[in-house]
């Protein structure tokens, strides 16, 4: 496990901060073939056999909004703990701010059920962990996590999850889910005129941005779901 957790938790979050050719490699070459590169030239390094095929490798790359482009990197399939599904890489075209993300493979400590824990690296080198899901073998998906991350690159007001805020309060607010009908809670006690704020359904696990405007919450998706295949 040591040498692919080097190569998912250190060496492509240095590069992605730190290398303009291996971000231009992902956009131009593809995500595939650059990642299956760079991998096995990380195990030559090392003269240790690859266990990888170039299929074990994959992703693409879509543009957000006018700002945001983000290159989604499948990894090889995980299987240890903190392996990776899979990676993030947002930038924001504007400013040439970048940012590192992980879904990464977890277990339940109290009862060993299968987990999945949002993750990130930060340019300094530091691992942050934003949430985790019970997801019974079955990954979350790509548009899920492109959303979710999305939340936190731009520094919307966070993802409100329901199971938060089941006490009735003042300041409760109630978004019924338009996929599934079901109710999603969330605080608005901190949110004002012409915010944004991302909630989650926590039975369908889709994630609406929101915009506060005179009063109401509406619903503004960034992204469609036919402009985040690959």
């Amino acid at each position: 496990m040591n040498i692919l957790y080097e190569f998912e938790h250190r060496l492509l979050p240095t590069w992605s901060y730190r290398s303009d050719q291996f971000y231009n490699d992902l956009i131009n070459i593809g995500e595939k073939k650059t990642l299956y590169t760079a991998a096995k030239n990380v195990y030559d390094s090392q003269k240790m056999e690859f266990p990888f095929t170039e299929e074990d490798f994959g992703g693409f790359h879509v543009r957000l909004d006018v700002d945001t482009v983000v290159a989604l990197l499948r990894l090889p399939q995980p299987q240890e703990t903190p392996l990776c599904y899979c990676a993030f890489i947002y930038m924001d075209v504007n400013t040439n701010r970048i940012a590192y993300y992980t879904l990464e493979k977890g277990t339940d400590p109290v009862d060993g059920r299968d987990m999945q824990f949002l993750c990130g690296w930060d340019s300094e080198g530091n691992h942050k962990q934003y949430h985790n899901f019970h997801t019974d073998n079955f990954r979350l998906g790509d548009l899920f996590l492109i959303r979710y991350f999305y939340a936190v690159f731009r520094d919307l007001k966070g993802i409100k999850l329901p199971d938060e805020f089941k006490e009735e309060k003042e300041n409760t607010r109630v978004l019924k889910c338009p996929a599934c009908q079901k109710e999603i809670i969330f605080d608005g006690s901190d949110i004002n005129e012409g915010d944004r704020v991302l909630v989650l359904c926590d039975y369908c696990l889709r994630i609406y941005q929101l915009k506060y405007e005179n009063g109401e919450f509406l619903i503004e998706n960034k992204i469609q779901e036919d402009k985040a295949q690959g």
